[in-house]
């Protein structure tokens, strides 16, 4: 037997006396399909995300209920009597949005027609009113601060919901509960990455009690859940699912708990005008008097292009193409070198320096790429970041070569700073136990001439440190004449390189430092006379072709 709710056998006989003429004033509004009209509501099941500040939607659901009242006597002649047997119902629906958290929306039902036997038995003599509105229902949608998800995005939605229902149907058409209605609600679900939507609705119907066919109607408790699926994601096509229902909150002590509840499911194309179409189908659990045998459903509904609820539907028809990684800059530091050739590309530097940023190790301020001495600082005096005279390794490396006049071991003046400089290294560096100076010449004139110009010369250098303080026991000096060649003597060029004095520190000792060993140039020659060179002031010049 389908389903039905045996009504006890002293209903069955009370139902033809006049004591139950009143029981139309015990209609109720029957209907169970109560849809939502949002494009992405999910027909009896509510989505949590409020359409977009000012976008508006309209539509509207047709639906066909099979024996959505029946009562079937109890007794040797149980009898079938169709309250309400067929009904096909229009919901005219709209929707608008207020600053992206509300959403206000109405629904006005109409019977389009409805069928029933002779109601006589229930105390009305003919067959129920056809065509008749419903109650006009007003709904509010309020976001939960901080559960308000975005248009085209993922994760957990929350709202509070509140309704009113005014009675502009007809009671007794079964189309209306003949007073004002209340459904405050809650509303929670959950946006996948994928796409796919979860949706869970609680409320509470508050209406006028009634009691007909011996069951309490009054105020229910209302559930629902839903499900959106994308099946062709492309082409905007999902799959609805919802189980809604209601039960009322007080039952007589004997009775069966009436839950009537349906199952739909069903098909939505989001197309590309704004139009959200869906069509499908269910049936009651047979938990209720009014739990239909049978329902079909189909809906339109219209988002106007120019919102932002239209185009959050199309992203979600039609999710964007990830957007490719932007290329990297082509100058991310902004210094004009870009590509390979920008070896530092997150620091900005010169072109010359490869586009990293300029070093100073000495803070000579003479930047390192510049700096022919980045690890000792230039000084007052010095050039091309390096000073007149530096430590290193085992020499004073001087700048410049020291001069002498043409021929002779008198210093020029030009070359004083320098051996100043030379002078000052030797103080500072008091770890030197003792240096050697050495005095060479180029390859030009004899062997016995060159070794004699260069002891004096040493010698004289030796003297002008000695003259600026440098103690005589760190002092030694030594001619080495052309013996000692850093380069061919075949050009003017090589030749200057050969000419040259060299300050080489002598490897340390300890205890008394030993005597300086004989001046390779001429032993026996007795000890420079020719006094301290930086108190000369000689009247001879060296010349640019100089070979001397």
């Amino acid at each position: 037997m389908k389903r039905s709710v045996f009504i006890p056998l002293g209903l069955a006989v009370g139902l033809l006396t006049t004591g139950l003429a009143s029981a139309q004033d015990a209609r109720f509004d029957v209907q169970a399909f109560r849809p939502f009209g949002a494009a992405q509501d999910l027909v009896t099941v509510g989505q949590t995300r409020p359409i977009s500040h000012l976008s508006v939607s309209g539509g509207a659901y047709l639906n066909f209920a099979l024996d959505p009242l029946v009562l079937v006597t109890a007794g040797t002649n149980s009898k079938a009597l169709s309250i309400v047997g067929n009904r096909l119902q229009l919901d005219v629906m709209a929707s608008v949005g207020l600053l992206d958290w509300i959403e206000l929306g109405l629904d006005m039902p109409l019977v389009m027609f409805q069928s029933s036997d002779n109601l006589e038995a229930i105390g009305t003599e003919g067959f129920i009113q056809s065509f008749t509105p419903g109650d006009l229902r007003l709904t509010t949608k309020v976001a939960i601060p901080g559960l308000l998800r975005e248009p085209d995005g993922s994760g957990w939605g929350g709202a509070l919901t509140f309704g009113m229902g005014l009675p502009t149907g007809i009671q007794d058409a079964f189309t209306s509960d003949g007073a004002t209605t209340w459904t405050p609600g809650l509303m929670m679900d959950y946006r996948f990455e994928s796409g796919i939507l979860l949706a869970f609705n609680a409320g509470v119907w508050l209406r006028p009690p009634r009691e007909f066919a011996g069951v309490k109607w009054g105020n229910a408790a209302t559930f629902g859940i839903g499900a959106e699926v994308p099946i062709v994601r492309g082409w905007g096509v999902t799959a609805v699912s919802t189980l809604s229902g209601s039960t009322p909150l007080d039952k007589f002590p004997d009775d069966v708990r009436q839950i009537p509840a349906e199952f739909l499911l069903g098909l939505r194309w989001y197309s590309g005008l704004g139009l959200t179409f869906t069509v499908g189908g269910g049936a009651g659990c047979g938990c209720s008097l009014t739990a239909p045998t049978l329902r079909l459903f189909t809906s339109i509904i219209w988002v106007p292009a120019i919102t932002k609820e239209y185009e959050a539907i199309e992203r979600f028809k039609e999710p964007p193409e990830p957007l490719p990684p932007p290329p990297p800059p082509v100058d991310p530091d902004g210094d004009s070198v870009i590509g390979e050739g920008d070896r530092c590309p997150s620091a900005a530097g010169p072109v010359e320096n490869g586009g990293c940023p300029d070093t100073d190790k000495d803070s000579d301020a003479v930047v390192d790429r510049l700096d022919r001495c980045p690890e000792h600082p230039m000084g007052s005096r010095g050039r091309d970041g390096c000073p007149l005279a530096r430590v290193e390794g085992n020499k004073i490396v001087i700048l410049d070569q020291v001069h002498f006049a043409t021929d002779q071991d008198v210093i020029l003046p030009e070359s004083f700073p320098i051996l100043e400089e030379v002078a000052s290294e030797l103080l500072k560096h008091l770890e030197i136990q003792r240096v050697l100076v050495e005095a060479h010449t180029d390859a030009r004139a004899s062997d016995a001439y060159n070794n004699d110009l260069s002891r004096r010369r040493a010698a004289s250098v030796m003297n002008f440190l000695l003259d600026s303080g440098i103690a005589v026991e760190r002092l030694c000096s030594a001619g080495f004449g052309r013996s000692r060649p850093v380069a061919a003597n075949d050009s003017e060029s090589n030749m200057a390189l050969n000419r040259r004095v060299e300050f080489t520190i002598q490897p340390p000792v300890n205890g008394p430092l030993p005597a300086c060993p004989p001046d390779p140039a001429e032993q026996a020659l007795p000890p420079v006379k020719q006094g301290r060179g930086k108190r000369q002031s000689p009247e001879p010049t060296r010349s640019a072709s100089d070979a001397r």
